[in-house]
């Protein structure tokens, strides 16, 4: 029979078997969880899309997705436009206004500098006439403050609240890649996903599931890409660009040549939309639909409210009415003015006595 002691086992196995503990960390963890939730990848960008974000699900509220989307993109071109807008608009028809009086004095100058001559060869009198012109009509868009920065200005930047909104509408739906990645993926120049839609579900707060189940007509999904709404939207951006003049002249012939390639190209890139776009949701192409009939729309109301002036109409300000300058000559003999003269010599034509003949005499 063994020893008790036998079976027990020695000291320095218990402590070999023991566990090595690692010291405790001295620095005070910078992260903490307090939700399973995962957090956010982007905090700048999602604070940027916070707004329209809510205004989109305030809009939901009370209509269904397939009007909350073009409702959205009607109220906010309607913000932009009778903010800056108008502001835009205003000084675009004022420049138009006063073109035939800069046109003048253009001429005017070119013709004074000519005549004054003293330039050694061809290219100085060149430079030295657009300098002065340049100088003189700058001073005339000064007086009328209507320069076009503040068009240029409005229409760049519209481009950013534009691609904004699409990034709102591109986490609703779950899309893994914005507007531009998915065009890029389309032309070759990046590497296309299989699948486009519904693919960043797990921790994505603003994605929509009632997007599914709420659009019309022939896509009731909002979820899927349409190859229809494309077109649709290529359709009515092409419409847009032919027909809305913005204050331009009417025939196309007559405008600038940088005004007239631009909108050339902006004619052909409304027609690549069609087959680029073909992997877009059907949400996000609606809202494009939806802004682009309140740009003509609102583009009608601005027409109407600042009317460009097309070649020379009549003054619509008062016209003063200068008083009449006395005349300075006066009639010899007399010592009265041509005006006086004019009522005084006939009263005394009339009083004098004819002259008796000789025979009556």
């Amino acid at each position: 029979m063994l020893s008790a002691r036998l079976l027990q086992p020695p000291g320095r196995q218990l402590l070999s078997r023991a566990p090595i503990l690692p010291p405790k960390p001295l620095s005070i963890p910078r992260t903490r969880a307090f939700h399973a939730t995962a957090p956010r990848k982007d905090g700048a960008l999602d604070t940027l899309l916070y707004l329209p974000h809510e205004m989109i699900s305030l809009m939901h509220n009370y209509v269904p997705w397939y009007a909350a989307l073009p409702l959205t993109a009607f109220l906010v071109r309607g913000l932009l436009v009778t903010t800056a807008g108008s502001y835009a608009r205003a000084l675009t028809a004022r420049y138009i206004g006063t073109h035939p009086v800069r046109q003048a004095l253009a001429y005017q100058k070119r013709n004074e500098l000519m005549l004054r001559g003293g330039y050694t060869n061809p290219k100085e009198a060149r430079e030295e006439i657009a300098k002065a012109v340049k100088a003189e009509t700058t001073a005339l868009d000064r007086r009328w403050n209507c320069t076009l920065r503040a068009s240029a200005a409005w229409t760049l930047a519209q481009i950013p609240i534009f691609f904004t909104m699409a990034e709102v509408i591109r986490q609703m739906t779950g899309t893994r890649d914005g507007l531009l990645g998915i065009i890029m993926g389309t032309l070759g120049l990046k590497d296309k996903s299989e699948v486009v839609h519904g693919v960043d579900l797990v921790g994505n707060p603003w994605f929509q599931p009632s997007l599914a189940d709420e659009g019309m007509l022939w896509f009731p999904n909002l979820l899927t890409p349409d190859p229809t709404l494309p077109f649709a939207v290529s359709a009515l951006m092409f419409a847009n660009v032919y027909f809305t003049k913005n204050g331009a002249p009417t025939n196309p012939d007559s405008m600038p040549t940088f005004s007239r390639v631009l909108r050339l190209s902006l004619m052909g890139a409304s027609l690549a939309i069609g087959p680029l776009c073909q992997d877009l949701p059907a949400a996000l192409m609606l809202y494009w639909a939806g802004s682009t009939s309140s740009v003509m729309l609102w583009n009608l109301w601005l027409d109407r409210k600042y009317p460009s002036p097309q070649g020379f109409t009549a003054c619509q300000r008062p016209l003063q009415v200068l008083p009449a300058s006395k005349p300075d000559a006066r009639r010899p003999g007399l010592g009265l003015p041509m005006a006086k003269a004019k009522t005084v010599l006939p009263q005394m034509q009339g009083k004098r006595r004819p002259r008796r003949s000789a025979a009556h005499a």
